[in-house]
């Protein structure tokens, strides 16, 4: 029986001592009576952290995580016979920052005098599932962000089409308001001028004449100006329109799709949208874009946001009662790269206000977000072209570089 019980304890030995997990055999008080090679590599950085001499598990534990301690030995008290045999597992971390290393800890009370300890490191299975959870709530946070620009979108949408069709009715009113019958009746009065004369006097014919003519030429006159209102107005609704359609595109394919793609043709579409704000302006555009322009492979829709962004800057950096209103837009086609040159003749900007032009959150402008350059350079970033923007100082203008490689 006895050499039975000898032959089961050295494997249970041998067993402890080639297992792939640590492996520890403690008493009631804790003292450790085995300990495998495991078990040694996984306790001693806490050991040497701690600078802890004594032989006893529940001090090693204590180190890092007493309510365990505390944990463990309850539940080894409470089974204190060898028929009351259980198994619990708890998870305890040693070290801290980069060095932190996560257990899961399986107690098996074999006997009442003896426990042994399974413990196996899963740092990186925890780490992976760190990723995860966060992986997966970063998107459910960023879906809701597309659900929330998505409805916004609509709304705006909405406004816009109601507005736009008032307009239109408006225009309509407009052309069928005849302002030539009132300066017909004008002509009228002019002809029967002497007639007039005679039955209420000259000086009180030559007043209706006058009167009527006034109101005709008024007439005309407002009616000139709220039709170049409302066409101005039109075109700044295609623009939002415009605007809108590639918020949607943007909301609803996210991915980055590459495919070739005109530079030249984005920057024509873009001016084209900012037609409206550039006329009203009164600021002169120039384009040096050579006939033949290299494609490069990217997704039109975000590149578009770009382009139009870096216009809507130049266009609110010039100042409206500026002298010089000038945007030149270059395009040099170099065998390995494109480059696009937008010069403005805007407020430009110190050294200091240079720096920190990317930077998240930073605005020159009063009711800015500071999120456009830093957005335009992300999408850039992705599309393997860089950015700069510079300045010779105040009131001195921006050039805007942006270099595609080919």
């Amino acid at each position: 029986m006895g050499n039975h019980l000898t032959q089961t304890e050295d494997k249970l030995f041998m067993l402890m001592k080639h297992s792939q997990q640590g492996m520890a055999e403690i008493d009631m008080t804790g003292s450790i009576l085995n300990l495998n090679a495991r078990a040694e590599i996984a306790l001693a950085p806490l050991i040497t952290a701690h600078d802890i001499t004594s032989n006893n598990f529940y001090d090693i534990l204590a180190a890092t995580d007493p309510a365990l301690t505390v944990t463990l030995k309850q539940f080894i008290e409470e089974t204190d016979s060898h028929e009351e045999q259980k198994t619990s597992s708890f998870v305890f971390i040693t070290g801290t920052g980069k060095n932190e290393k996560h257990f899961s800890l399986q107690i098996i009370k074999l006997s009442p005098e003896s426990i042994l300890l399974s413990f196996e490191e899963n740092t990186e299975k925890n780490r992976k599932e760190r990723l995860l959870k966060q992986a997966i709530l970063e998107k459910n946070v960023l879906q809701g962000k597309f659900e929330i620009a998505a409805n916004v979108l609509h709304d705006i949408g909405n406004a816009v089409v109601g507005f736009s069709s008032y307009l239109t009715r408006i225009k309509r009113l407009l052309e069928t308001d005849h302002s030539e019958n009132l300066q017909n009746l004008v002509g009228f009065f002019e002809q029967q001028r002497a007639a007039m004369s005679t039955a209420i006097g000259d000086a009180k014919s030559d007043a209706v004449v006058k009167i009527l003519s006034g109101i005709a030429q008024t007439q005309r006159s407002n009616q000139s100006d709220i039709s170049k209102s409302i066409t101005e107005q039109q075109h700044i609704i295609t623009h939002i329109q415009e605007i809108l359609n590639i918020q949607r595109q943007y909301i609803n394919g996210s991915r980055h799709e590459e495919k070739p793609v005109s530079l030249t043709s984005i920057i024509n579409d873009c001016m084209a949208m900012l037609y409206a704000s550039l006329n009203k302006r009164n600021i002169a555009v120039s384009q040096n874009i050579p006939a033949e322009v290299s494609l490069i492979q990217g997704d039109r829709t975000k590149l578009m946001q770009v382009i139009l962004n870096l216009l809507k800057n130049s266009i609110e950096a010039i100042d409206i009662y500026a002298v010089d209103k000038a945007i030149s837009i270059t395009i040099i086609n170099y065998p390995d790269s494109l480059v696009l040159q937008i010069k403005d003749s805007g407020k430009g900007f110190d050294e200091e206000t240079g720096k920190k032009l990317f930077t998240r959150g930073f605005t020159t402008k009063s009711s800015g977000s500071g999120l456009g350059l830093d957005h335009c350079r992300a999408i850039l970033e992705s599309h393997q072209a860089c950015i700069d923007i510079t300045s010779e100082g105040p009131g001195k203008g921006a050039l805007t570089t942006i270099k595609f490689n080919l």
